[in-house]
């Protein structure tokens, strides 16, 4: 192997070593679609007139089928009144097994869902047909207003926000640019719809909206509010 060949060799491989880390870091700096905007947990919660199959394992005796009462309760014969809303399945068994601590030892308990309320998500403002819609769980946002009707004579396109609960109280908002969405294919913009997100498509330029907001405020936008947060 002459010199002039191993020097060529050593000049590639230094070449590599700068060009490889260059194109990871390029990678791990690209912002992932949404980067930002809080992504609502997956798990289903339990809401009003959900029903309920609470199971003891060693102590059959207590299994019950219980529904959430209005104020988000369940009453259990062996450990009485919980309140279950807003709960996941395993926060909601996690919750019976801790009151019934003192009342049976080292309890297994599991829960099914008999009965839950179906998964919406619901359009306002200037849409043709405004209203609640099923939430299937691959929508986006350009997909929900074809649902709603498209839009109405007006609409500003440019000027779309879609809420998302971020707390009991508040909500999160993104404006979207469908627009741009759907003509430039900037699938960055068309961002996928959680149960329970509210789209509001407006009819003129709105002015500057806080990225958080109080859930009483989302009349604003939804006159008369068509809808409540559980």
């Amino acid at each position: 192997m002459t010199s002039g060949f191993r020097l060529r060799m050593m000049y590639a491989l230094l070449i590599a070593c700068a060009v490889v880390p260059a194109i990871a870091a390029g990678q791990s700096n690209e912002r992932p679609v949404d980067a930002g905007f809080k992504e609502r947990n997956a798990r289903y919660r339990l809401q009003p007139s959900d029903m309920l199959d609470v199971r003891f394992r060693f102590s059959p005796e207590f299994n019950e089928i219980v529904s959430v009462q209005p104020d988000g309760f369940i009453s259990l014969q062996i450990a009485g009144e919980i309140k279950v809303q807003g709960l996941t399945v395993p926060e909601a068994s996690a919750a019976i097994r801790q009151k019934c601590d003192g009342v049976l030892r080292d309890p297994v308990i599991t829960i099914a869902l008999k009965e839950f309320k179906k998964p919406v998500f619901y359009v306002g403002g200037n849409v043709s047909k405004p209203g609640s819609f099923d939430y299937r769980s691959d929508m986006t946002v350009t997909e929900a207003i074809t649902v709603a009707g498209g839009f109405a004579p007006g609409a500003k396109d440019t000027d779309v926000f879609l809420f998302r609960r971020a707390s009991p109280d508040t909500v999160e908002v993104k404006r979207i640019d469908v627009k741009s969405a759907i003509e430039k294919d900037a699938m960055r913009e068309d961002v996928a719809l959680e149960p329970n997100d509210s789209i509001y498509v407006s009819k003129s330029l709105v002015g500057k909206i806080d990225r958080f907001m109080q859930i009483t405020r989302l009349g604003l936008y939804f006159n008369p509010l068509p809808f409540s947060f559980h």
